[in-house]
């Protein structure tokens, strides 16, 4: 409807295409802050097709430090029809980076291929370094990540900054093989009140400066001692668009979990969506995502006389058949215990992120019981696309949710219980939430099914 002509960052500005039939259509420029939704400037516009319009801001990037949103807002119907994002990435030097990530199914992988699309929005030019990639390698499923792709094969050469994506461990080889000439980056992420003695280390003996997702973590790192410059860069999701994703064979990968037995059954399934109010959550089966509480929670409070279900996306480590099957192992134990459970739907597969994206869209509430993140990318997600989420106050969550989710209470606890595939957890400093099941029991509400706009999904 509207088509983005171009936009500057010192000073603020941008211009757009009115691409759809109107004549004198009554709308509002808003530009906002994109997480506390502050107002920094309004103005009143009459849409005509085929018009160019500017709108501007007598105010650098850099003012801002969570970067700007520019909205077009329909007042007919008072719905946003153009959305464009300033980010705030002025601690980069230059304009050519070279950026060095994993490209997988993990929560590190999204996040970077969402940072390249950042840059490249931004007007950085980009050469993507996948060398951290072992397995479960993630190839293109649309023509935005095409394009993403093909920076692996640029021949960009001299760069003004390299951005390190991975654990700090990974930094210090990488930062001594590089040119003094250039500033590097690490870019991590941590989920409790302190990283590792170990990582303290790691950090200080590499790189000029780090970048981090939240205040949270600015804080848990500065309060571990690392010394370095620490640099403020909020994850983000990629645009929702209508993209070709098989309905019908994405239900085929949900499993209902009936009369204590996990079943393929895609209609019943999908009428169950469509009719109740979908609880969600996606996660790893691990002691800080705190599935099995959250799975107790949800059956204390509802039953199959509540018109809600409970939609999981799980995994252990890997995709495989084995660790399926202890995952059902470990959800029946839990179920079995309530007579009359509530709907349950399951989901054991490795999905795409436009596949990801209609769990979102068909999803309603967001309901995590996690004990720390470092920033919450489905959280986040979630609440982009206009659904509820439920978590707790602690960790990063909080700098972008609002008084319309319910914010759990906790108590601090030693983080050494999280200790599942690392030994990063057990470190004295750290600590993380708990939560009292009875207390989330009684925080847990019906809510009506949420009314957004389907990309995908129908």
């Amino acid at each position: 409807m509207i088509v983005l002509v171009n936009k500057k960052t010192n000073p603020l500005s941008i211009k757009i295409k009115v691409n759809f039939e109107c004549k004198n259509e009554p709308a509002l420029f808003l530009w906002e802050d994109p997480l506390s939704k502050n107002v920094k400037f309004i103005d009143k516009i009459f849409l005509n097709s085929n018009m160019e319009y500017y709108s501007c801001l007598n105010k650098d990037i850099i003012f801002f430090e969570n970067g700007i949103t520019f909205k077009v807002i329909l007042l007919n119907e008072y719905k946003t029809i153009f959305n464009f994002d300033f980010k705030n990435l002025s601690f980069i030097n230059g304009k050519n980076v070279l950026y060095i990530s994993q490209n997988s199914y993990t929560g590190y992988s999204y996040a970077a291929r969402n940072y390249i699309y950042q840059l490249i929005e931004s007007g950085f030019n980009v050469k993507w370094d996948t060398r951290f990639t072992e397995k479960h390698i993630y190839l293109p499923k649309n023509e935005l990540e095409r394009k993403l792709f093909s920076l692996k094969e640029t021949n960009l050469n001299k760069f003004d900054s390299v951005i390190i994506h991975h654990t700090p461990e990974s930094w210090l080889p990488i930062y001594k093989s590089l040119s003094k000439d250039v500033k590097v980056f690490g870019l991590t992420t941590w989920e409790t009140t302190h990283i590792h003695k170990q990582w303290v280390d790691y950090i200080n003996d590499s790189v000029d400066e780090v970048i981090v997702p939240s205040r949270f973590n600015i804080d848990s790192f500065k309060n571990s001692g690392v010394n370095k410059k620490i640099n403020l860069w909020y994850h983000d999701i990629f645009p929702f668009e209508k993209v070709n994703v098989n309905i019908a064979g994405l239900f085929d990968k949900f499993y209902l979990y009936k009369d204590e037995k996990f079943i393929k059954d895609s209609f019943n399934t999908k009428t169950i969506i469509d009719n109740h109010t979908v609880y969600y959550n996606i996660s790893q089966f691990t002691n800080r995502k705190n599935v099995s509480q959250l799975i107790n929670s949800f059956c204390k409070k509802f039953t199959n006389k509540n018109k809600v279900c409970l939609f999981l996306k799980i995994y252990l480590e890997n995709f495989n058949e084995k660790e399926s099957d202890f995952l059902k192992f470990k959800i029946d134990e839990i179920i079995k215990n309530y007579n009359s459970h509530p709907n349950i739907i399951l989901c054991f597969e490795n999905l795409t992120n436009d596949e990801i994206n209609v769990i979102h869209e068909f999803g309603d509430v967001y309901f995590t019981l996690n004990r720390g993140e470092g920033f919450g990318l489905s959280t986040y997600t979630a609440k982009k696309i206009g659904n509820k989420v439920i978590c707790g106050k602690f960790g990063a969550e909080k700098e972008f949710l609002d008084d319309t989710d319910i914010l759990l209470d906790f108590e601090l606890g030693q983080s050494r219980y999280l200790d599942d595939f690392n030994k990063f957890y057990i470190d004295e400093r750290q600590q993380c939430s708990f939560y009292d099941t009875n207390y989330v029991v009684s925080k847990l509400e019906y809510f009506p099914k949420t009314k957004k706009q389907l990309y995908n999904y129908s």
